[in-house]
């Protein structure tokens, strides 16, 4: 008679605040949940004051020892503040190990902690195809506020007697647009002048964040989103009227594809409606086409801009879901 013994694989998982070893591998863990935020890794040794960000693991012990500190990342989790009191937070499970109570574990301890720090209010962001991630929210008291919308364009086939067409469109009266100068862009007045076209332009704007005060936009933080590390933008666009600026339209590279993106659009209230956008979108893509750029990629959850991007020929690539919980 043969007998037959089936191993059971035992899992043993520690949890633990990331030190900078960490961070490399859960950096791959987020981008591999979610590829349009690849760039975000790179600034985690060099955060914000403001955000004050806080990361934890869960760590797989193959060996069955947990006294051994292990580097097996299989899950990660993060929490940081936007403003006031408003944070947002990641918790991301390698497929490997889904279903063995690491989300809920560390979902807990991001709880506990933003409560710790005073948080008013929790965003949660998940792709709108990930059913168990956005169950698992709702399922904890997360209500959507908003979808952010990814597009890509591929520069080469566009037709560039057309392009050229929207961006020679007459702009409203009153208004110029011309290219950023380098003058311009060294210039503390003017992006004073860019973060008040920015606190005007949230009318009308989804807000990923809703629940108490919002700060005004500063020209600091501005210009940092508008020319990371210092590299100025692949192009730059605004339109004004009577020395006040009414527009803008901003193209920055993407470090870790070398494809380039839209870092923002905004338009003043009261020149809305009149093709203001499409023109600067449109001089953006002519811009980085003459440039040599091949790939283009878009995010917003603006319906103005969605209805830009379409008429561009924008292809949509996801769909992230944010979700907010109010904790006060």
């Amino acid at each position: 008679m043969v007998g037959t013994i089936l191993a059971r694989t035992i899992h043993i998982f520690t949890y633990r605040a990331l030190d900078s070893r960490d961070l490399e591998a859960a950096g791959r863990l987020l981008v591999e949940a979610y590829p349009h935020r690849a760039d975000e890794p790179r600034f985690w040794h060099q955060p914000a004051p403001s955000e004050r960000p806080q990361r934890w693991g869960a760590f797989h012990h193959s060996s069955g020892d947990s006294r051994q500190l292990s580097r097996e990342i299989v899950a990660y989790a993060a929490l940081w503040k936007v403003e006031w009191e408003k944070f947002r937070f990641d918790v991301v499970v390698s497929p490997r190990y889904s279903g063995n109570g690491i989300g809920r574990r560390l979902f807990d301890r991001v709880i506990h902690e933003a409560r710790l720090a005073g948080a008013a209010t929790l965003q949660a962001r998940a792709c709108d195809d990930a059913v168990r991630a956005l169950a698992f929210l709702t399922r904890r008291g997360f209500v959507e506020t908003m979808r952010m919308r990814g597009f890509v364009l591929e520069l080469m086939p566009l037709d560039t007697g057309a392009l050229a067409a929207l961006a020679g469109v007459a702009p409203p009266p009153d208004v110029s647009i011309a290219a950023v100068s380098p003058a311009e862009a060294a210039d503390p007045g003017f992006w004073s002048r860019l973060a008040d076209l920015q606190g005007a332009a949230r009318e009308g704007w989804p807000d990923p964040d809703p629940g108490g005060p919002v700060s005004p936009p500063q020209p600091a933080e501005l210009r940092s989103m508008l020319t990371p590390s210092g590299e100025p933008p692949v192009a730059f666009f605004v339109a004004s009227r009577r020395h006040e600026l009414v527009g803008y339209s901003c193209l920055i590279r993407r470090r870790t594809s070398g494809d380039v993106r839209f870092a923002a659009t905004a338009v003043h209230p009261e020149v809305r409606r009149q093709g203001l956008a499409t023109m600067l979108r449109a001089r953006c893509l002519l811009a980085a086409r003459g440039a040599g750029c091949a790939t283009l990629r878009s995010s917003s959850g603006n319906e103005a801009i969605l209805r830009i991007n379409a008429r561009f020929g924008f292809k949509q690539t996801h769909c992230e879901v944010r979700l907010v919980r109010r904790l006060k």
